[in-house]
Parts: C-alpha cells; sequence; structure tokens
C-alpha cells in the first residue's frame, strides 16, 4: 500500500486521541528530510463532548490540515462513555477512518509498530492507550540510556531506556501501574482530595473534604508554577481563574473558606498538597531506579527526559529521585516548534514517516 501511494512531498499528521486533550502535529517529508510544520493542543472533555461531538471534530481537523496519511494514538478508550476499552478503540478508529480516509490512516499499537484500519479492529487492545508506546519508539533512538517522563493534564508516564530498548514490564494501563510505568497525577486536572487526606490547618493536621472541590491546576496556579492562561481546562465551580478563585476552591477541601484563611495560610496548604504530588511521582521513579539496577546499570548515571505541560514538576520530582542530569525533551530533539506537550504525537507522525520511507 505505501509504495502504491507514496510520493514525496506528503504531509503526515500524527495525533493523539485523548479523554481530556486532543494533541497533534504536521510534519511535511520531503525526500529524506522533514519539516514540522504545526503542533497543537485543545482541550477536548470527552466525557462531557460525546462520541458523536469527537467524531466531528476529528472531521473538522482534517478538512482544515487535509493530511496525506495520519497516525494515530490513543487514551480516549478509558472514558467512561465507553462500556468497554475494545468499544472505545473501535469507535475511535471508525471516527479517524471518516476524518481522515480508512485507506490512508494508521494506529500505534503497544507493540510500537503501526497498523491499517483492519489490523486495528481485529485486536483493539493493542491499539488501548498505546501512546507510550509511540513515546518508547522515539525516545530508545534518542538516548541509549535515560528515564523518559510524560506529564500532561491528568497523568505521568514513565519510560526507562536502557541500552537503546525500551525496558517495558507494562503493556496495559493496569500493568503500568503495578510496574510504575503510570501515575495518575497530572499538572490540572488531578482532583486534590485523590491526592492527600489530609491538610495542614492553623499549625494543626486537619482531615479534609473528600469532594471534586480543588485540583492541581489550583495548587499550581497559587504556587506561580502556571498562569491563568496554563490553566485551560475547566474549575471544578464553573467559576474564573484568578489567584483568589483558586484560593477559595482551596480553602473548601479543609471545609473552610477565605473568611477563616488568609492568602498566605491558603498557600502554604497548595505547598503541602504540591509536595505529596511529586512524592507519588518520585515513589514511581524510585521504583523505576531499582529495575534499572537490577539490570547492572547505575541508576545515577541515567540521563532523565522531561515532557508535557508540567515538567517543572518532573524535575522537582527527579531532583528529589536522585538524578543529576535532567533535560527538556526538547533540548535534545531540537525542532523548530517545541513538541514536549505533544510527543506521543510527533512520534507517531515519525514512525508512520518511517514506514513510508521504507
Amino acid at each position: 500500500m505505501f509504495k502504491e501511494c507514496y510520493q514525496s512531498p506528503v504531509r503526515v499528521l500524527g495525533i493523539d486521541v485523548g479523554g481530556a486533550n486532543l494533541k497533534y502535529v504536521v510534519i511535511r517529508l520531503e525526500g529524506d528530510n522533514h519539516v514540522l510544520e504545526i503542533v497543537r493542543r485543545e482541550y477536548f472533555p470527552l466525557w462531557r463532548r460525546g462520541r458523536e461531538k469527537l467524531r466531528l471534530r476529528l472531521c473538522e481537523i482534517g478538512r482544515e490540515l487535509r493530511p496525506d496519511y495520519a497516525s494515530v494514538c490513543m487514551t480516549a478508550e478509558l472514558c467512561d462513555i465507553y462500556e468497554s476499552k475494545s468499544e472505545g478503540v473501535i469507535d475511535v478508529v471508525y471516527s479517524c477512518c471518516e476524518a481522515f480516509g480508512s485507506d490512508r490512516t494508521f494506529f500505534v499499537t503497544c507493540d510500537m509498530e503501526i497498523v491499517d484500519p483492519d489490523n486495528a479492529l481485529k485486536d483493539p487492545l493493542k491499539i488501548a492507550a498505546a501512546n507510550w508506546a509511540a513515546s518508547a519508539w522515539l525516545i530508545s533512538r534518542l538516548c541509549r540510556d535515560c528515564v523518559f517522563t510524560d506529564i500532561g493534564s491528568t497523568t505521568t508516564t514513565i519510560i526507562p531506556v536502557v541500552d537503546g530498548r525500551p525496558v517495558i514490564y507494562g503493556r496495559s494501563d493496569p500493568e503500568k501501574l503495578i510496574y510504575g510505568e503510570l501515575v495518575y497525577i497530572g499538572t490540572l486536572r488531578t482532583s486534590v482530595s485523590e491526592i492527600v487526606d489530609r491538610l495542614p490547618y492553623k499549625g494543626n493536621i486537619a482531615q479534609i473534604c473528600r469532594e471534586y472541590f480543588a485540583i492541581m491546576a489550583d495548587v499550581n496556579l497559587l504556587l506561580g508554577n502556571i498562569s491563568s492562561e496554563d490553566y485551560y481546562i475547566d474549575t471544578p465551580d464553573g467559576r474564573g481563574k484568578t489567584m483568589k478563585d483558586a484560593a477559595v476552591r482551596l480553602s473548601r477541601v479543609a471545609c473552610s473558606s477565605l473568611e477563616y484563611l488568609s492568602m498566605n495560610e491558603i498557600v502554604e496548604i497548595a505547598r503541602y498538597v504540591y509536595d505529596v504530588a511529586i512524592g507519588k511521582i518520585v515513589e514511581a521513579l524510585l521504583q523505576i531506579r531499582s529495575r534499572i539496577a537490577s539490570l547492572g546499570k547505575d541508576p545515577n548515571k541515567l540521563l532523565l527526559v522531561t515532557a508535557g505541560i508540567g515538567e517543572f514538576m518532573l524535575r522537582d520530582a527527579g531532583i528529589r529521585a536522585g538524578f543529576h542530569k535532567i533535560v527538556s525533551i526538547d533540548d535534545i530533539v531540537k525542532e523548530r516548534y517545541k513538541i514536549a506537550t505533544a510527543v506521543p504525537s510527533y512520534a507517531s507522525a515519525l514512525m508512520l514517516i518511517g514506514k513510508l520511507k521504507r
């Protein structure tokens, strides 16, 4: 199929269809060279907008960008609008084929391969949550020995690479949660009540209110880690994205309000939540370091590569976990646009480009 269709130059779309975000890049292939044309991320809460609006949005992207080929990875299948992961994968596969053309759309598998729609539909669970596989394929070609970390709005992915090979124990998300390769801590969407079970309150430690009152975006905003513009997702209470708005939300986790707490006190609460969140990432990194050591490698000599919208969190976690060299993937790739926030999309496109070239 590729030999029959491929004529240089071509434009390849790499798209990561998530449950909360759509991330996509366009790379133009000209002979042996490629040019990164577009890197985009848009908030798309699938659980609220539904599968039909996903199909329509993908078709809009297809009409706007008009790619010659599309390479797709996904995590949207976990969204609770689907009864099963297979149902979610099948829906996304059909939607992408309609949007980009069934004969020119391909899918990343957990085996770090690219398959056509027919093969994707034969074994949907190999397509489920395979965005990590695209990243693993890329980072193993960039670094011989490293730990790749990618934190988005919702989760953190960790991929160890030893002797130029991804040392992955988990192929599915449940397995990755076991092996420390996936942490459900993100920069924005993670609920504070899912991170801590107590908070510092006026010199004491108080239990929390286990409600969806505040999220990591509020914590990071209060600590100055992100701006209001970076807070691109919905707020828990539907109100604003100022420091005061975030303080009001975080105070509710302690069953309190600004009538009881000063801004300084709330910032200290935010600092506590942030420290606990970082600690959970550190725990997974230490689990991975233990694996690396068991393979006869010195973890202290491995590079920690960061990616995602919350690279600052990964740097903090990396220092605490004992990594001495920490670098952003953008400093390794050196593309014309930053790709740290869309690594699986970028990698998916390059995977397909590699297949086109062959």
